[in-house]
């Protein structure tokens, strides 16, 4: 979940950045996957040492695709420490039992790898890649960290992610699922390993609907059908949706409905099409929704609104798996709602990921880490007690029985991982500041598109 921003939450990676969210006991504390995923990301914060270790075992060593040995020592060969930074993956809730998951995986590596001491911290969604980055350009980074699909390029373009891909011999690449494993991959070159898929969507409380006149059973599908809505839905005293505008990560906010409008940031062969006019439209669209008072009114500001969806003022969130472990806990009557389509039918979805620093000393053993923890038993589990969607084909029927896992599967197949460019997460605040302009009066739809097309270009430019 940045992401992910998850949300990686709610994923607002984000996710799931992938934005994921915590909450306290009804009470959102700060709002990935996202792709997914993203997954997009926020959260409480919370540090979390562990070390443990059994009895030795030796398994050979691998093989690079060639064949021939890849130079990662076996069993007690590997030795030495490593740093592993993860995230608040569930709600406080379900804390212990993410604690409990970290400390059997390092007893699983450290039955393989008894000589390497494992640090484990989980650091907030909140500003973790500045913090990443800092930590690493010190000397003090971790040696594994988690990654979205709009992160990888940007990282690997700053010389920040060691390659894995001689030390992926054994992994057994075919089991992942192909546009997972592919997100993990620029330039050529696997920097990442998946762990989960996360697909974002406007989940409905059902009451509300009711309240307004409306079938929970049938959900708007458009973008027509989903304006009748937001207009019963402010005339009966309810927002429409959430709109968290002061978040920075367009994934959660402008993408999806750039995507449903036709339009997108960059073209296929780079070009910048942001102000074009599914751009432009798309920027009014978001000035209407904000004119019309289905969004809050301090949707410039605010970065979550989910309280006003728990406290039942809100007819839709943009949320995801994650976002509906919270309503179960909370006791919401919900219903998931399908992705809406103007031109196209789209929507954010992340994919978490594992990479291993550059500048880790010990970056086989670290590699190892990052293999086993997104083996197939470990997708089971993570993604079991996480509610997202595992990256490996032989962990997906973990969900088998749960109609609404079952739903959030089916919009995976039309999701989308953000914009994936060297710049991607460099350019989104720019983005949002644009639109927070437009939004407090200050430009046009049209000219707030074109400013952000040109803050696009002069960071393209800076490559």
């Amino acid at each position: 979940m940045n992401q992910i921003s998850i949300r990686n939450s709610v994923a607002t990676y984000s996710k799931t950045e992938g934005k994921v969210c915590m909450f306290k006991k009804g009470i959102l504390l700060l709002a990935i996957l996202v792709w997914s995923l993203a997954l997009a990301a926020c959260g409480s914060n919370g540090n979390r040492d562990t070390a443990a270790s059994s009895p030795p075992a030796s398994p050979p060593p691998s093989a690079s695709a060639s064949g021939e040995s890849s130079g990662t020592p076996a069993g007690e060969a590997l030795s030495g420490e490593i740093t592993v930074w993860a995230h608040p993956y569930v709600s406080e809730e379900k804390a212990s039992e993410l604690k409990a998951f970290w400390n059997a995986v390092i007893q699983d590596y450290n039955a393989k790898y008894p000589n390497v001491k494992v640090k484990y911290e989980e650091i907030p969604w909140k500003e973790r890649e500045q913090k990443i980055l800092t930590a690493i350009a010190s000397g003090t980074g971790p040696d594994v960290f988690y990654q979205i699909p709009d992160q990888v390029p940007q990282f690997a373009n700053q010389g920040v992610l060691a390659p894995l891909d001689d030390y992926l011999a054994d992994a057994d690449l075919a089991d992942f699922n192909e546009g997972a494993l592919r997100a993990g991959n620029f330039g050529g070159k696997q920097y990442a390993l998946p762990i989960l898929q996360e697909t974002q969507t406007l989940i409905y409380n059902a009451d509300i609907v009711k309240a307004i006149g409306e079938d929970p059973a049938k959900l708007p599908t458009t973008w027509d059908e989903f304006n009748a809505w937001a207009e019963k839905a402010v005339s009966k005293g309810y927002y429409a949706r959430d709109f968290a505008g002061a978040e920075a990560c367009c994934n959660a906010t402008l993408y999806p409905l750039l995507w449903q409008k036709g339009g997108d940031v960059l073209a296929e062969d780079g070009s910048v099409i942001l102000d074009n006019e599914a751009g432009v439209a798309t920027f009014q669209y978001i000035k209407d929704m904000y004119d019309k008072k289905w969004i809050p009114a301090d949707s410039v500001s605010n970065k979550d609104q989910f309280p006003e969806f728990l406290s039942g003022k809100m007819m839709a969130i943009w949320g995801s798996g994650y976002t509906v472990n919270v309503l179960n806990e909370e006791k919401i009557n919900y219903v998931i709602g399908e992705p809406l389509t103007d031109k196209v039918k789209a929507t954010f979805g992340t994919v978490g990921m594992f990479v291993v620093s550059e500048k880790s000393k010990n970056k086989a053993a670290a590699a190892e880490f990052v293999k086993l923890l997104t083996n197939k038993e470990n997708q089971e589990a993570f993604n079991k007690l996480t509610n997202y969607i595992p990256a490996r084909k032989s962990a997906g029927s973990i969900h088998d029985g749960d109609e609404v896992m079952k739903k959030m599967t089916e919009i995976a197949a039309v999701s989308r991982p953000g914009i994936v460019s060297p710049v991607a997460r460099t350019i989104m605040p720019k983005i949002q500041a644009e639109i927070a302009a437009m939004l407090e009066g200050a430009k046009t739809p049209q000219e707030a598109a074109g400013a952000a097309a040109q803050a696009v270009k002069d960071e393209l430019a800076k490559l």
